[in-house]
């Protein structure tokens, strides 16, 4: 019963892995070919890059939730398991910053093009 329950958990875990690896940090503005945005468009295109920041951020946080639960199940002694949740919430706090980074980008873009 044990080993199924874990073999569940793993494959769960590695499934959600491959969705968050498809989520791409990176997200950068769709190209118009005609330059100026107007009004509305602006308003879409910061909605748009606002909620690409919020999901990145949280798939981020639940990365770390996983990494942190791995750690713990992982059956190391307390300070390697210490080590690897304060690399855990390194990661997350690097893949956060990263998200904030591209977020500033865009909004920069965008407000740039709206004028």
């Amino acid at each position: 019963m044990n080993t199924s329950i874990k073999t569940l958990l793993a494959t769960s875990a590695a499934c959600f892995s491959l969705s968050v690896l498809a989520a791409d940090p990176t997200t950068t503005l769709p190209s118009d070919p005609g330059g100026a945005l107007t009004s509305q468009e602006a308003r879409d295109l910061k909605t748009q890059n606002k909620a690409d920041y919020k999901a990145h951020k949280k798939v981020a946080e639940a990365n770390k939730d996983l990494e942190i639960a791995d750690c713990k199940t992982a059956g190391l002694e307390a300070k390697d398991e210490r080590d690897c949740k304060y690399d855990a919430k390194q990661n997350a706090k690097a893949v956060k910053q990263d998200a904030k980074e591209v977020y500033k980008d865009n909004k920069a873009a965008i407000k740039e093009r709206a004028q």
